[in-house]
């Protein structure tokens, strides 16, 4: 505690700022502390896109990909391209903040970003429908416990056959 206050002494010395207590919001984030712990959340963000693309007429998911959708690139003719840009960069930041489980869809679906067809779009109603069922969800660093699986796959990558899931 005596370096955060050290820090704002500091700041206010050399910026004009205004000490405004406990964080409750930073950078369109929710702030709250529990068990000793911060605790993020984002639903607001969340339920903003999910307003702003409800036209693609998700329904609600359990799991934020289908593995059994394989995704290629479209030769065909690219489907609403700024628009498929505009929802994976929204995804993107959502993903970064808190909610790193939709990050390998995300990460998948940014490699079609500049050609999107009817399959990447599908999968993005996929992830909304995820994050709508899945709003509530909060991020925090409690328990401090890091689990990891690999399973590799050869086919995971259908235009190229390299392994992205291990």
């Amino acid at each position: 505690m005596v370096g955060v206050l050290e820090t704002k002494k500091y700041l206010t010395i050399m910026f004009k700022m205004k000490d405004l207590g406990e964080v409750d919001t930073i950078l369109g984030i929710k702030v709250r502390k529990q068990n000793g712990c911060y605790v993020l959340n984002q639903s607001h963000y969340i339920k903003k896109i999910i307003d702003k693309y409800s036209y693609l007429e998700f329904k609600d998911y359990n799991t934020p990909h289908d593995t059994s959708m394989k995704l290629s690139m479209n030769f065909g003719r690219a489907i609403a391209q700024l628009e498929y840009a505009s929802v994976i960069g929204s995804l993107m930041y959502d993903m970064h903040c808190t909610r790193p489980d939709v990050a390998y869809v995300v990460c998948k679906l940014s490699r079609y970003t500049s050609n999107p067809g009817a399959i990447h779009w599908k999968a993005i109603g996929r992830i909304l429908g995820y994050l709508k069922s899945t709003i509530a969800y909060e991020y925090n660093e409690y328990p401090n416990v890091l689990e990891g699986y690999c399973d590799a796959s050869w086919m995971s990558s259908c235009d190229y056959h390299m392994s992205t899931s291990g």
